[in-house]
């Protein structure tokens, strides 16, 4: 209660500290800023506004597009919806508006009204400008998530409406300063101006009113930290986010038992050799081909069915009978899946809706935990920016291309798994992935080699049994799943045929058991992934 009664005192020592602070530099500041004459700050000003425009017609001539990393089909869209078409345009108008900046700079060391009136012109022309340079960048972000919401999902759209919102926010400092400077009595009389705006003096000198804090300083003061606050509200998060914070990854808060599958082994039906009949009369001459020598989508089914036959598991987690989740969790945390973003490939290789989502779905069906709204993704360097024990116990790779992974995103990946505790779930999406995957773990885990993983290891037993290993599905690059270990626990599991093509709406044409068997071994490796970062950080 003590605590709690301090808690007002407190927060008044916080506001004068800042305010001031505030205060002293607000002061040299503008005590700096008068020493230039008025003709210099509008100079100055216009100038800045003239750059300003010119970022403004590099952002809807391609950089907008370059930074936001669009492939060539996002970027097909884009253009079918005329969006680019516009952003040409803009361009241009945008330099059309830095050169007007750039004429009221230089006369605005003229102490004529023609002056104040160009300046005027030019404000207004940059403003609109900017509002549809705004406007433009949000609706292109639109327009990618309903052209194709699974290759740009809501997650992806969001953020680039946050970095057009905290651009915007930045961009129109050097306005609203040029609009208040331009309202201000002393800079109309300046310029021989002598009818006011709106035909009277509204509020009187705005510049002396924001500087002294006009007729109740303290209404004024309160008014500033209000309208301050609500501003850190709103942008303070995701300034945390580019500067260097991720929101910690808790495991979800339980005490479910695991429940032990009772399995009984099927065997497996023998293809009978399919022959071919042909009529030693017949004009035609066949050349006979062997069908069991084509691969068909009958015998993935037939190598990745089930081969048992196993109860239902019901709680997961560690500790006693009850819900799932870790006795150690986070309260209201949902289980979250995040893909590594790397250049030089397709990363978002089925990504979001009706693939990696699907995984979460089953889930949340199987174990009853809670799931996030959407699939994420990060960059490799973003790693290091969550919490310390609030990691994601897990991140997916996946890809068909290239990898291309700097030396210091390498030691990103290093720490996170062996330090941090965490998993690398790696997919081969075909191609030339393997071996791409392969150079990057040697460089990640030096002396750590890839091996197999036993068909008796504990990441087949819980919760789901695979007697047999992990199916093998397409085996792009080998029927085994591999790994890499370190300290008594896979840090990497890597799956050499394409576990994720099963994951998605169509299954890629298999059948609905193959999707099954590729969800249990999801289940499978989460929970593991799951109970490994328990056991490093909770439970020691």
């Amino acid at each position: 209660m003590k605590l709690i009664n301090r808690i007002p005192a407190l927060v008044e020592a916080v506001h004068v500290l800042l305010a001031r602070f505030l205060t002293k530099w607000i002061g040299r500041g503008w005590a700096w800023q008068s020493r230039l004459r008025l003709g210099v700050r509008f100079a100055i000003g216009f100038a800045l506004l003239s750059l300003l425009m010119v970022r403004f017609a590099f952002v809807t001539h391609g950089t907008w597009v370059a930074n936001a990393e669009l492939d060539e089909v996002l970027v097909r869209y884009l253009e079918t919806a005329g969006h680019l078409a516009y952003g040409v345009r803009l361009s241009w108008a945008a330099a059309g508006a830095a050169v007007l900046c750039l004429v009221a700079a230089v006369f605005a060391f003229l102490r004529k009204p023609f002056a104040f009136r160009l300046m005027q012109t030019a404000w207004a022309a940059s403003f609109a400008i900017g509002f549809c340079v705004f406007r433009w960048t949000i609706r292109a972000a639109d327009i990618l998530n309903l052209a194709d919401h699974k290759a740009f999902d809501a997650l992806a759209r969001n953020n680039l409406w946050a970095m057009s919102f905290i651009g915007g926010f930045f961009s129109l400092i050097i306005p609203a300063i040029l609009l208040v400077a331009l309202l201000a009595v002393a800079a109309r009389r300046h310029y021989g101006i002598t009818k006011l705006p709106f035909g009277r003096n509204v509020g009187g000198d705005i510049i002396a009113s924001l500087r002294t804090g006009g007729d109740d300083p303290r209404w004024r003061s309160s008014l500033y930290w209000s309208v301050s606050l609500f501003l850190a509200v709103l942008i303070l998060p995701y300034l945390m986010f580019i500067w260097g914070w991720e929101e910690p990854y808790g495991l979800p808060a339980g005490s479910g038992e695991m429940v032990q599958q009772q399995v009984v082994k099927v065997k497996k039906e023998k293809k009978k050799k399919k022959k071919l009949t042909v009529n030693p009369f017949s004009p035609y001459i066949l050349e006979r081909m062997d069908i069991d020598d084509v691969k068909t989508l009958d015998e993935l089914e037939q190598e990745s069915r089930d081969t048992y036959v196993a109860t239902a598991n019901q709680a997961l987690g560690k500790g006693g009978k009850g819900t799932g989740g870790w006795p150690l969790g986070m309260e209201g945390a949902a289980v979250r899946f995040i893909r590594l973003k790397y250049r030089g490939g397709d990363w978002d290789q089925d990504m979001g809706k009706g693939a990696d989502y699907n995984l979460l779905l089953k889930f949340h069906e199987w174990t009853g935990m809670k799931i996030a709204k959407e699939t994420e993704f990060r960059e490799i360097s973003r790693l290091k920016f969550f919490p310390k024990k609030k990691s994601p116990p897990f991140v997916f790779l996946t890809g068909k291309g290239g990898i291309n992974v700097s030396e210091s995103e390498v030691k990103i990946l290093r720490d996170y798994c062996l330090v941090e505790g965490g998993m690398l779930f790696i997919d081969n999406g075909g191609g030339w992935f393997d071996g791409q995957v392969r150079n990057l773990l040697r460089r990640v885990f030096p002396g750590k080699p890839l091996v197999d993983i036993s068909n008796d290891d504990t990441i087949y037993q819980r919760p789901y049994v695979f007697p047999d290993g992990a199916p093998p599905f397409w085996h792009h690059a080998g029927y085994r799943a591999l790994g890499i270990r370190d300290e008594g626990r896979w840090c990497v599991f890597y799956h050499p045929g394409d576990i994720n093509d099963a994951w998605k709406d169509d299954h890629s044409g298999a059948s609905a058991e193959v999707a099954d068997q590729a969800y249990k071994l999801g289940v499978n490796v989460i929970f593991y992934a799951f109970n490994q970062y328990y056991h490093r950080h909770y439970e020691q």
